[in-house]
């Protein structure tokens, strides 16, 4: 990025749009702290919403970064990806898991409960696992980014970063550990199925790379790196990967279900597949579809719309898993049913989506800033070897 470039990045467009949002989600939160969660479309059957949604993709872009980063130093087919990584990991530890755990606080109502997850911590309940995982998404993606930072300036060595890459790799693949507050439980048929912890895995990994084939984009057209076509469809091309998995996922559930005809998944999977659920499920279906296509696109635009849609797609299969099953319990509770038209669909309400606008467009804020500040960028013909090339001649001359 240019000297001209970084003394304006307060004044850029981008920077002023993200800024006033995050406002408007400030103040659709405090209307949220001091009139109750009476204002979102949350109710005894519908728990999870908006918010959760939000804390799925979020940590799955975390560890999806952070199996990509590090990928680059455990995989040779990956190395071409080096000059990158500081970015990817910064995204991942820094704006994603920040995005993901402010949607945690605003779920809960209450923000001081949070507390309870410490000082009422049950070793045994996933939730507790992963605030777990999501804390220590944190440490290692900022001990990563450090030590990817330090490889660069030819502070060390290359080799220095095998065990941090290793870790978070490791790290990275325990995004399933978030299946398993929705897997565990026996009495939600549509949740408690082993295919959950990787569908999650793909979701993440889908999500992520998407991303990342967005920022590159954008961050190539402004200078700030140089990245050849090549590498975006490749980039678009493993997203595609994971995303033909979900494909195969997602249809496969329902046929299992609607071949069964009757039972308690049925009843679910019909409502989802033909009943009120319906125009959600295929909008989710023909988001997979078109993601699909384009991400193999050799244009950088297509790319871009196709990952934008890939992203959008994810968003579906986690707004489907919750909605499906929510509103469909095996149990209902007495008197009117939650929703005046029977069982209803969810549909978030506009306090829900400025908080949650508000919380991604911080993410957002925060990216922006520590790419200005931290000079994650590469020089034009830099790479890996001169880095390392110059730290040996330091030596040397010490």
């Amino acid at each position: 990025m240019s000297e001209k470039a970084q003394k304006q990045v307060f004044t850029q467009p981008a920077f002023i749009v993200f800024a006033l949002l995050t406002v408007v989600g400030l103040v659709c939160w405090f209307l949220q702290l001091t009139q109750g969660l009476q204002l979102t479309n949350l109710n005894n059957y519908n728990t999870w919403g908006l918010y959760i949604i939000g804390f799925m993709i979020f940590t799955g872009i975390a560890a999806g970064s952070l199996i990509f980063a590090s990928s680059a130093y455990l995989f040779q087919a990956m190395a071409d990806y080096k000059p990158y990584t500081r970015i990817v990991a910064f995204v991942g530890a820094i704006g994603s898991v920040v995005a993901a755990g402010l949607f945690i606080i605003v779920d809960i109502g209450n923000p001081e409960r949070a507390w309870y997850i410490i000082t009422r911590a049950n070793i045994s309940s996933p939730m507790f696992w992963d605030t777990l995982i999501l804390g220590a998404y944190v440490i290692i993606g900022i001990l990563f980014t450090r030590q990817l930072m330090a490889v660069h300036a030819g502070q060390k060595e290359e080799k220095s970063l095998q065990v941090i890459s290793v870790v978070s790799f490791v790290a990275g693949l325990l995004v399933m550990v978030t299946s398993f507050v929705f897997a565990l439980q026996v009495a939600r048929p549509l949740w408690n199925n082993p295919v959950e912890p990787v569908s999650f895995l793909a979701a993440a990994l889908v999500a992520a790379l998407s991303l990342l084939v967005i920022i590159f984009a954008v961050l190539n057209k402004s200078g700030y790196i140089h990245i050849s076509a090549d590498k975006l469809s490749k980039l678009g091309k493993l997203a595609a990967v994971f995303l033909f998995f979900e494909l195969f996922v997602v249809p496969g559930e329902a046929a299992i279900g609607l071949y069964a005809g009757s039972g308690e998944e049925a009843e679910i999977i019909n409502w989802l597949v033909s009943g009120k659920g319906a125009p959600f499920f295929w909008v989710e279906i023909v988001a997979i579809v078109v993601g699909l296509v384009l991400l193999f696109s050799k244009k950088t635009s297509g790319l871009v719309l196709g990952s934008a849609i890939s992203i959008f797609a994810i968003f579906m299969i986690k707004y489907n898993l919750l909605q499906a099953q929510l509103l469909n319990p095996l149990i209902t509770y007495a008197g009117p049913p939650g929703y005046s038209g029977g069982e209803g669909i969810y549909l978030p309400s506009l306090i829900e989506i400025g908080v949650a606008v508000g919380i991604i467009s911080l993410g957002a804020l925060l990216v922006m800033i520590g790419l200005d500040k931290l000079s994650l960028g590469i020089k034009s013909g830099q790479n890996i070897g001169e880095q390392n090339s110059g730290f040996r001649a330091k030596v040397e001359q010490a």
